[in-house]
Order: structure tokens, then sequence, then C-alpha cells
């Protein structure tokens, strides 16, 4: 997955601006992605060691991350998931990006409430309903039969910072998109974010209630409920059918296993296996008596 830029820029006028050291190739950047799939043309970030990449360009911290062979231009950092926030923003602000930049996709049995925003970039399939006063940003799409409850926030940027070595907190500009399934429901005054660099994915049959939110980068699998008041932290893979009670709050890129059951106000900071029933501050395994 790839994120294109509205014109391309050379490595060294990037590395020049922000006082970056360059080596290797000047590369033409066209997008930016994830390194797992960095395509040519395209700039990311590692902090381990990658063989075989040609004609892409790389934030690393070291000339050790260098492979003997391909033809790659890289950018040295002591911390190179900051300075390649740094090389987005910067990007996004001088260049900016086009992947979302068509008119928006809606099919004609959608019906619409009243006050309803719906950016460029989106596609809304067909008997999707969506209330009033709920805003559909860039780059999402909705699935057929799906639903969405008045006074929603669907595709918008999650919540992520890296701190300046002045303490400044800037932001991690959010690239990716929301993209929900076929016969979801999403509840009112629910947020769902956009991913950073993929997108977070609400599959098939997910029920989602009210006032929950759903952070970046998450994973929902089919036939999930989360119930009021939940909140799923960032890069969270929930698993089918699980269910997750209300005033439920979880850390960050864990995952909670298929049919499981997350207890009412309980605290998840670790891996739930399938079939599971967890509750408690920290969340603990149930045991059956």
């Amino acid at each position: 997955m790839g994120y294109q830029l509205k014109n391309k820029v050379r490595l060294s006028e990037i590395a020049k601006n922000l006082y970056l050291d360059f080596k290797g190739v000047d590369v033409l950047i066209e997008g930016v992605s994830p390194i797992s799939t960095c395509k040519s043309g395209d700039i990311s970030f590692t902090n381990n060691l990658i063989e075989g990449l040609c004609n892409i360009a790389l934030v690393v911290p070291n000339d050790s991350l260098i492979p003997k062979y391909g033809m790659c231009g890289y950018l040295f950092s002591d911390n190179p998931r900051l300075d390649f926030i740094r090389i987005l923003s910067y990007l996004q602000s001088s260049i900016g990006f086009s992947t979302y930049e068509f008119s928006s996709e809606i099919h004609p049995t959608v019906k619409l409430g009243k006050n309803v925003v719906i950016e460029d970039g989106c596609y809304i399939a067909e008997n999707v309903i969506i209330e009033h006063n709920v805003v559909i940003h860039s780059g999402t799409i909705i699935g057929k039969n799906s639903r969405i409850r008045s006074c929603s926030s669907i595709g918008g940027d999650g919540f992520g910072f890296e701190r300046l070595a002045n303490g400044e907190p800037l932001r991690f500009p959010h690239l990716g998109a929301v993209i929900i399934g076929d016969n979801v429901e999403v509840g009112s005054c629910t947020t769902l974010a956009r991913g950073t660099l993929s997108n977070t994915v609400i599959e098939d049959f997910v029920k989602i209630d009210n006032l929950v939110h759903i952070a970046h980068n998450c994973l929902i699998k089919k036939g999930a409920f989360i119930i009021a008041c939940a909140e799923i932290s960032g890069g969270v893979t929930i698993g089918e059918n699980a269910w997750i009670a209300p005033n439920s709050c979880t850390h960050q890129k864990i995952s909670i296993g298929d049919n499981s059951v997350v207890g009412l106000g309980a605290v998840v900071t670790k891996n739930v296996d399938a079939d599971v029933t967890v509750a408690g501050n920290p969340a603990r395994p149930l045991i059956k008596r």
C-alpha cells in the first residue's frame, strides 16, 4: 500500500530541508508506504536490515542497515520513526498527497440524514444508511447494508504524536483509510480513526454501540460486538465474534482472540486467547468453578 504525492521530489531535497544526512541514490520520491509494501519511488523507515530493495528511499539509524546489493537512497537518523514523521509532515505541507482526490462514489440507494458530510475519496455501497450529523472523512469505504448512527465520525485522524528534541509534539500524519464491511452497524457518537500507513478495518457483521472509540490501525474481525463506551487503542485486533463489554479499554497493539469476552470495565493490557473471558484491572481470565 502506497500513498501518492501530488508532485515528485528528490530525496536530496528532503534531506536538505530537514537537515538529514543523505547517502546512496538520489531517488525521485513519488509516494510513501510501510516498509512491508515499499515499491519503486517510495520512501519509508526501518530499524531492521533489508535486502534486495531497489530504487526506494529509507530512513535508517546507521550504515549497518544498508544492504550490500540494491540501489537505494538513505537518510540517517538516530530516531528513524521521528524523522519519518517529520518527512511526512514536510511532504504533506509542501506538496500534498493525491491518494483520495476523486469524487466520492455513493450508490443511489444510500439514505442520508440531515447535515451529513462526505468528503472526497469515499466509496459507499448500496443500501447504506447514514443518519444525521455524521462526518465521513476521505478514504472511507462502507460496505452494503451498513448503518452509521447519528453524530459519528468515520475516518478522521487518530491521536498520534512524537515529541521533537525540544519537547514540542509533532503530529503523525494519518494517510490510511477506514474500511467498513457489509452489514456493519456503528452507533451514535462513535469515532473510527483512519490508519497511519495502513487501514483501520471493520469486517462484515460487526456491531459497534454508541460512544465507542476505535483508534488507528485496528482490525475488528467478522461478527465482533463492541458495546457502549468501550475504547480500543491503536493497532489492536479483535477476533471473530468477540464481545467487548461497556467501559472496557485495551492497551495498544494487543490481540483479543475469537469468541472471547472482555468483561465490564476491564483494562486489557495483554493478549487474550480465543474462547476466554477476562475481567478486572488488569484483566485476568476468569476461572471456571
